[in-house]
């Protein structure tokens, strides 16, 4: 009784055939989800209280750089940190609480840089140290819609003579 079990069982082992394509399904619907959800932009962006973002249909990619918010209250932060207030009326091209602070952020992205430049060892690290250089005179201006150009324009000056010459505007995307 025990052989007839075994020659059962030997008997039984044929290729089955498995249909996969329900499978294939789920992974190809698993890869269009990520690929849709996939953002290329290293730039990380917390907006600052009472800003409403102007509206635009580019669909460029900000890179990571000097981050300057001016609210409709005209307050001003960069990178995060709130550095103070906009005078009501600016009558001077310049803006002396900005370019200071600006100037400082300058200085401290260029001890980094060099930083980067003593360790840099591997094609990975010279890729970021080049990154960063690339980055280095970039500044992304976020704005309140409400505000006017005057107040944009003073920014932009600001930010050039504070040695950032080169500006990408933070929009909200229709696209």
């Amino acid at each position: 009784m025990r052989k007839k079990r075994f020659n059962t069982r030997s008997k039984a082992k044929e290729e089955l055939d498995v249909d996969i394509t329900s499978l294939l399904d789920i992974l190809v619907i698993l890869l269009v989800f990520l690929l849709k959800s996939y953002n290329a932009s290293d730039l990380k962006l917390e907006v600052a209280k009472n800003i409403e973002l102007p509206n635009s249909k580019s669909q460029q990619l900000g890179n990571m750089a000097v981050i300057v918010q001016v609210s409709a209250e005209k307050d001003l932060w960069i990178n995060n940190k709130k550095i103070g207030r906009l005078p009501a009326s600016i009558s001077e091209e310049k803006i002396d609480l900005l370019y200071s602070a600006l100037e400082e952020e300058g200085k401290k992205q260029d001890e980094f840089i060099k930083g980067l430049e003593e360790t840099a060892q591997n094609n990975t690290d010279k890729g970021a140290l080049a990154t960063r250089k690339a980055n280095r005179k970039r500044v992304n201006i976020v704005m309140d819609q409400s505000l006017p150009y005057e107040v944009l324009r003073k920014v932009m000056h600001t930010s050039a003579l504070a040695g950032f010459p080169e500006f990408k505007f933070i929009v909200q995307g229709n696209f």
